[in-house]
């Protein structure tokens, strides 16, 4: 169990893909109200695939780490992408995370999700 959580930690703290893309083609913020998580993606898109993700999550380590495993895990065509919930997230992470953490875990797939539906 530490172990997981060190890994859970390393990943929430990493700092590749964090911060504004500047040129981003589209970006969307969303919020879990009931703890004040928060994630911001930007994505570049180049021909109906994602070529770039960045993002800025605050918040919990669930949250955090989760946008992070997001990012790596978005770059390529738009079709393809297979996160559609907490299952497919909790997969990338590799722990078992509380269902009273859901909203922690899927923040920023909500953002993703917002992002990809202004294209």
């Amino acid at each position: 169990m530490l172990l997981e959580y060190e890994n859970l930690l390393a990943l929430a703290n990493r700092q590749s893909r964090r911060g504004p893309m500047v040129d981003s083609s589209v970006s969307a913020t969303a919020v879990n109200a009931s703890c004040g998580d928060e994630c911001t993606v930007w994505l570049k898109v180049v021909d109906g695939a994602i070529a770039d993700v960045t993002f800025d999550a605050k918040g919990c380590v669930i949250s955090r780490a989760s946008a992070a495993a997001i990012a790596d895990a978005v770059i390529g065509p738009i079709g393809q992408i297979g996160l559609t919930n907490g299952n497919s997230i909790r997969s990338l992470l590799g722990v078992a995370v509380s269902p009273l953490r859901e909203r922690c875990l899927t923040t920023p797939l909500k953002a993703l999700q917002d992002a990809i539906s202004k294209l």
